[in-house]
This record gives structure tokens, C-alpha cells and sequence, in this order.
């Protein structure tokens, strides 16, 4: 079998199937078709919905974290995904002349991208286009793509190159899974799992790289955000304590007097 120049991916998947954090030697441009959630892209976390186009340079670790709420009727998110090398982008310089100073500027830019709506929707429009395509077909889509790619809006930085460190990576996955899935019960053996460690390795990390356990870091972030949801006048506390992953009030209210000192209920009083 010859070697593909590119690569095009309609995927269809659960938001458990997600691939984790991960980095590649090609360009990745992203169309979300059904999703929302937060990612992760270089230095950057923020989230993310559907109809969300994003381009990624080489060698920028990143990855969607997608959560449950915004699905197809089957329960799965819908993206696609293009990639393709910077040695495919010098042969289509090469080849075709007209592209050069659009590949050029292209290759120039070392940030992940973001589109702005107008462009979004015209990428969209080629990408699923090529769903149908031969492989012919694509190639000649990709072409009006590169006239494209390098228009995008420089003020839509979603991320930027940065070393290698294993550490922080870890530390980032266990962010953003925090971030994802607090609203649900979280088991130690989860987010173990998601990091790829044993629970021992994983609480000794956690501990000297945070200074606190993970449960006294899980429980401190659901009362921050239930301190903010406690501003919202039309949310009932217990509704809250049930939103922000708790599964019990009366240890909701415990938990939240501990680090605040005070109820859930004073609390909001005083805002």
C-alpha cells in the first residue's frame, strides 16, 4: 500500500473514547461538528463548542476534552480532523507556484489557530465536503484549502509551543479531567486510569506536586464553583450541591463550611 500524503477523519465516538493528551510530526486542522467541552492545546485551556475550527502546527501537545451533554442521538461527539506534513506542504509549493506564498505564510505561523466565524463555516463546508471524495478528490479540496489556511485571524491564539515536560502534562491532564468531569462522581481509580499510573505512584505525585491530596484538591475546586453558582439567585442550594459532583447535602454543607466558614446558605447571603 502507498504512502497516504494526508490523512482525513470523520469520527464518530463516545466522549470516554477520546484520545488523550498526544502530540504529531504533521498539521492537524479540527472541525467540531457535535461537541463541547474544554482543550487542552500548548499553554492554553479553554473551552471549546461545536462548529469550532482550529489549526494545529507540528509538535504542539493538545487534546478535546468532550463532555457528555452535547451528542448525536447515538450518544457520540462528531469531528473531523485533516492532517497533513510539512513535506506534503513543500511538494505542493513545488508542484504548484500559485500556492507558494499561501504555504509560505501558512508554515510561518508556530500557533494554534482558531477561525473566526466566516472562515469557519467556509473550512466546514470543504471538509465535509470531502467526507464523499475519492482520494483524488480530497487532494484537489486540500489545494482550496491552503489558499485558505493562512487567512486565519492572528488575535484567535489558542496555544503555543512549549517544551516537553512530562510532569506538567500529567498535571494538565488531571486539570482538565477535573474540569470535564466534576459535575459527576469521580473515583481516584478514574482519574488513575486516565493518567496511565497506579494509585500509589499517583498519590505520592499528586501530593508533592500539589502540596494536597487529590480529594482536598477535587473537593476545593466543586466549592469554588459552587460559590459561584451560589450568585445565581434561581439556583436551589441542593441543586447546586448535586451540580458541582457532591451526592450528598449534609456533606456538601460540611465540606463547604470547612473551606469557606460558613454555610452554603450564609454564603449566599452575603454576596
Amino acid at each position: 500500500m502507498e504512502k497516504q500524503s494526508f490523512s482525513y477523519n470523520y469520527v464518530r465516538l463516545f466522549p470516554k473514547e477520546q484520545i488523550g493528551l498526544h502530540r504529531q510530526s504533521s498539521w492537524e486542522l479540527t472541525f467540531i461538528v457535535i461537541g463541547s467541552g474544554i482543550k487542552l492545546i500548548g499553554d492554553t485551556t479553554e473551552p471549546f463548542q461545536s462548529g469550532e475550527v482550529v489549526i494545529i502546527p507540528p509538535d504542539i501537545p493538545h487534546c478535546w476534552y468532550f463532555n457528555g451533554n452535547n451528542t448525536n442521538t447515538e450518544g457520540k461527539i462528531v469531528n473531523i480532523t485533516l492532517s497533513f506534513t510539512n513535506e506534503f506542504l513543500d511538494r505542493c509549493s513545488l508542484s504548484f507556484p500559485e500556492l507558494h506564498r499561501y504555504i509560505e505564510d501558512l508554515k510561518k505561523n508556530q500557533e494554534a489557530l482558531k477561525y473566526n466565524r466566516s472562515q469557519s463555516v467556509t473550512i466546514a463546508s470543504i471538509l465535509k465536503s470531502m467526507y464523499k471524495q475519492n482520494e483524488v478528490e480530497r487532494l484537489s479540496s486540500i489545494i482550496r484549502l491552503l489558499a485558505i489556511l493562512p487567512l486565519a485571524d492572528k488575535t484567535h491564539i489558542v496555544g503555543k509551543y512549549k517544551e516537553r515536560d512530562r510532569k506538567q502534562e500529567r498535571l494538565d491532564m488531571i486539570r482538565v479531567f477535573i474540569t470535564c468531569n466534576a459535575y459527576r462522581n469521580i473515583s481516584l481509580d478514574d482519574v488513575v486510569r486516565h493518567v496511565g499510573m497506579n494509585k500509589s505512584a499517583f498519590c505520592t505525585f499528586f501530593k508533592q506536586s500539589i502540596g494536597k491530596t487529590f480529594i482536598t484538591y477535587l473537593n476545593e475546586y466543586r466549592i469554588e464553583r459552587a460559590c459561584q453558582l451560589l450568585k445565581q439567585e434561581n439556583i436551589s442550594i441542593s441543586e447546586i450541591c448535586y451540580h458541582v459532583g457532591f451526592t450528598d447535602i449534609p456533606y456538601f454543607n460540611r465540606v463547604f463550611k470547612k473551606h469557606k466558614g460558613c454555610s452554603p446558605s450564609q454564603y449566599r447571603c452575603e454576596q
